[in-house]
């Protein structure tokens, strides 16, 4: 008995290839990719710190009793593990000890730096206002 072959494999041969390209595309993103594009801000009861991340840049603005310091710089990211990334900046801030920050990724919301354990969450101003209502007449 010859089997006739049919042009159209089942959906079942096909769903293990499926199931392992959705794993390698799902494992593509790493944590820091939910950072790019958003502002983040920490308080206490004198400083105010503002990142910012544009893909390579870094926006930065450390805020206390005095006047506000602006720094805005291009950086590149080491990821030393899953959630945690070292930043290297190129021009350093006067403000900054060191050309590093080491920071944990704990979700979109926001991350943590390692070293003062300071907690950066979002800031709501920077996510996509809806625009307001026209004025009736």
């Amino acid at each position: 008995m010859n089997k006739k072959l049919t042009a159209v494999p089942s959906f079942s041969k096909f769903l293990p290839i499926l199931i392992v390209i959705f794993v390698i595309a799902s494992g593509c993103k790493n944590n820091f990719d939910n950072l790019n594009g958003k502002v983040f801000l920490y308080k206490d009861s004198v400083y105010e710190f503002t990142a910012g991340f544009d893909k390579d840049t870094l926006f930065y603005i450390m805020k206390d009793e005095r006047m506000p310091r602006f720094h805005k710089t291009t950086f590149t990211k080491k990821k030393v593990d899953d959630s945690t990334f070292l930043l290297t900046v190129k021009d350093q801030p006067k403000f900054w000890e060191k050309n590093t920050w080491e920071i944990v990724v704990t979700d979109e919301k926001g991350f943590r730096s390692k070293e003062s354990g300071n907690y950066y969450y979002l800031y709501s101003d920077s996510l996509i206002v809806k625009k307001a209502p026209e004025f009736q007449k």
